[in-house]
């Protein structure tokens, strides 16, 4: 399979971008996803949430978040009083890992530029990453664990993103004791967002 494109340029607008990005073949799960799974939101989002992949729900509606997970992040927003609306919601790899394995790093790095594009297009003021797949990506061998809930500042080209890590929430689905952590992150980056 012909990597398409080989190189991906610098779009002038997220519909630029993702009509491109909608047929990406960088990588071989282009063999065995529905569909391309687009970042989704406020273009000028000040809060960006980057999960690792699309789960099966996600790959069937081309929308990330839409599944189990997805509802509980709605919750846990709306608890946080985060509107869902003011948020630009995408993931590391925008295609399914078939059984919904951990993306792997060739994986990765074939969907880099389309994360990059998206963090330069939107700009946001906060970056949240959701789980440890998403926060590797900005700080490699970070652990979610440690640092989640607190606010780190990363140097990305020309420009310092502060990130904030937390745990997926499809993490919490699996341990219910692990959401109030998810719900207490997102309480402080509100507070952030409002300071």
């Amino acid at each position: 399979m012909k990597q398409q494109p080989e190189v991906v340029p610098r779009f002038r607008s997220l519909p630029a971008l993702m009509k491109v990005m909608s047929t990406c073949t960088r990588c071989d799960l282009a063999l065995t996803r529905t569909h391309v799974v687009l970042g989704v939101g406020n273009r000028r989002a000040r809060l960006m949430l980057i999960g690792e992949a699309p789960g099966e729900k996600e790959d069937l509606a081309g929308v990330p978040f839409v599944g189990r997970a997805g509802q509980l992040l709605d919750r846990v927003l709306e608890a946080s009083e985060i509107p869902r609306d003011d948020v630009f919601i995408t993931n590391i790899v925008a295609c399914r890992p078939p059984k919904n394995r951990a993306p792997r790093a060739a994986e990765v790095r074939a969907h880099a530029p389309w994360i990059e594009e998206q963090l330069r297009l939107v700009n946001p003021d906060i970056v949240v990453t959701l789980g440890r797949v998403a926060l590797t990506y900005f700080i490699p061998k970070a652990k979610v664990t440690q640092i989640r809930g607190k606010p780190q500042k990363v140097a990305r080209g020309e420009r310092v993103l502060t990130i904030v890590p937390t745990l997926h929430p499809a993490a919490a689905l699996r341990d219910p004791e692990l959401r109030p952590l998810i719900e207490a992150d997102f309480r402080k980056i509100g507070r952030l967002l409002r300071a």
